[in-house]
């Protein structure tokens, strides 16, 4: 199966960050400071201890800011612990108390993350839902980076749920905004997104086209990790269609990554390595593997 590159939902996850908002010295804040360091160091039960103790003390306080900030603290460690239906009531809470409040940004955040939680409880439709109400006050706020990376989280959940026409579109709107502010990070995964779209789609040329359009953009910023994704997903799809050479040439591109950065992808990509190798061998080469001729590229140069 081709993998997804988690890129965009990372970048909104950590904007759940929040440490630059506790400056004062009150033991509330000292706790969510603890809290977010036991968490920087995967220690999330030792945080969520801290982030409780700090809730109940901005709770006795009055202080909804700092209720709603630990809050999505708190809703971060069961996510990272894995206690979803607790990260999601937390993440819940927080956007209600940020919504009362007026805080449109965190509003947004608290919701992505509330989005991305409920997508991994099971319910897409939900999750949809939550990423569309972010998306809204983000493009309110003429925060684009923001907007572009929801946009390609909801296309990424539309393509799973087989809206594939709504996920063209929000992929398509994602590329416009980055494309414009000249992320090529962003371009990269959304290129990444959209020849996922059309793999799906049975429109092999266009994703063998944006597949290779992504790689090149990744190897262009050193962009180490999303290159090994994208190697990985082309090479499959070269596999599928029986072109071994190109498909051995950038499995074993991934392969090299995901070792030299010990990236936990790598044994199981080089047992498929293998694999690939052997059917080479049994088939004797007996003819040249060459997509030219068959796969004519779209203009790599145009404004797709």
């Amino acid at each position: 199966m081709p993998r997804d590159d988690l890129t965009p939902a990372r970048r909104l996850s950590e904007r759940n960050v929040l440490l630059d908002e506790v400056r004062r010295s009150r033991a509330a804040d000292t706790l969510v400071r603890l809290g977010a360091a036991f968490s920087s160091l995967g220690r999330a039960e030792e945080a969520i201890g801290f982030y409780e103790k700090a809730l109940h003390d901005y709770r006795e306080a009055g202080d909804s800011r700092g209720e709603a900030l630990t809050l999505s603290s708190l809703g971060a460690a069961y996510w990272q612990c894995g206690e979803l239906e607790q990260a999601a009531s937390a993440f819940a809470q927080s956007v209600a108390l940020y919504h009362a409040l007026g805080i449109e940004d965190r509003e947004a955040t608290a919701l992505n993350c509330l989005g991305m939680v409920t997508d991994a409880l099971g319910d897409l439709d939900a999750a949809i839902g939550y990423h569309e109400q972010a998306l809204a006050l983000l493009w309110e706020a003429g925060d684009q980076p923001g907007e572009a990376a929801t946009l390609d989280v909801i296309g990424i959940a539309q393509r799973r749920r087989g809206d594939f026409m709504a996920a063209q579109e929000a992929h398509e709107h994602a590329l416009r905004i980055w494309r414009q502010l000249r992320d090529r990070a962003g371009e990269a995964s959304c290129r990444h997104a959209l020849a996922m779209l059309y793999e799906a789609m049975g429109d092999t040329e266009r994703a063998l086209t944006y597949y290779e359009w992504a790689l090149r953009l990744r190897q262009s910023i050193d962009d180490r990790v999303g290159e090994a994704l994208t190697s990985y997903n082309l090479a499959k799809l070269y596999e599928r269609l029986s072109l071994l050479r190109e498909a051995e040439a950038l499995l074993q591109r991934a392969v090299d990554i995901e070792a030299l950065l010990n990236m936990p992808e790598a044994a199981a990509d080089e047992v498929e390595l293998v694999s690939i190798r052997e059917r080479r061998r049994q088939a004797g080469l007996t003819r040249p593997d060459d997509t030219t001729g068959r796969f004519p590229r779209l203009n790599l140069d145009g404004r797709d």
